[in-house]
């Protein structure tokens, strides 16, 4: 703050010198008034360099901590709080970018695939206890992206219990559009319901999920089709549509 304080002062000092020296060229023609008031101007940039250090890098830090700080002030000027997802984790990306991705789903806010992105102080903890096919409830700030998977900052994180695991799978019973996607898949190419697939099971049931990987089954895939079907029940979890886009 102090550093913005000064360019604020270095900003509004400039203004006046530029005004000062317009009025007075206005008023009078002289040499010597131009000259005094050039020798006013680089006086005062003098002392406000020796003062603050070199501008542009001032104005870099502040625009950096203003970037970090920006979603954490947005939140609380809306009166925002962190808000809890219970996620069954399908990709650990946490050595390679701090970041994890799962299925979540809610009640009355967002559900599907999600990427969370660890704040610096988990990623020690994170690295240590979060396992691809367990599921876990990560507290995240409320401002998400609008990207596809949409993106957040977790800024804790807990294992379920069975007790939350359950309640996610009644959520999903709730929420799941397994049944408008079967009947749209009937008419479908096993590609073109694969690539569906791959987006929409994270709204589906455990059991849903079971069917849908006995109807593909029965439709001709295997483990060497050209599509790859990310599908699959929480403790066969191995990687998801989304962590593949992001592999290097």
């Amino acid at each position: 703050m102090k550093k913005k304080r000064q360019i604020l002062l270095f900003m509004l000092l400039a203004s006046a010198l530029v005004f000062t020296a317009c009025g007075k060229k206005e008023e009078a023609d002289s040499s010597s008034q131009q000259e005094t008031a050039s020798q006013e101007t680089e006086s005062t940039e003098e002392q406000i360099t020796e003062e603050t250090g070199d501008i542009g890098a001032s104005e870099e830090e502040v625009e950096t901590e203003e970037n970090e700080n920006s979603v954490e002030e947005n939140a609380a000027e809306n009166g925002l709080e962190n808000v809890p997802f219970t996620v069954d984790i399908t990709d650990n990306l946490i050595g390679e970018r701090g970041m994890v991705i799962g299925n979540t789903s809610t009640s009355d806010g967002y559900s599907g695939i999600i990427e969370i992105y660890l704040a610096e102080e988990l990623i020690e903890k994170a690295a240590e206890t979060i396992e691809v096919g367990k599921t876990y409830i990560f507290t995240v700030q409320p401002m998400m992206t609008m990207s596809i998977p949409p993106q957040t900052t977790a800024v804790d994180f807990v294992e379920a219990s069975q007790e939350d695991i359950q309640y996610l799978e009644e959520i999903r019973k709730t929420i799941s559009n397994f049944k408008d996607c079967m009947e749209s898949y009937q008419n479908m190419s096993l590609e073109e319901i694969i690539g569906d697939a791959n987006f929409n099971y994270a709204l589906w049931t455990q059991e849903e999920i079971t069917e849908f990987i006995e109807f593909i089954g029965e439709k001709g895939y295997t483990d060497d089709s050209e599509v790859k079907s990310y599908v699959a029940t929480r403790e066969n979890l191995s990687g998801s549509i989304s962590g593949a886009s992001t592999a290097d």
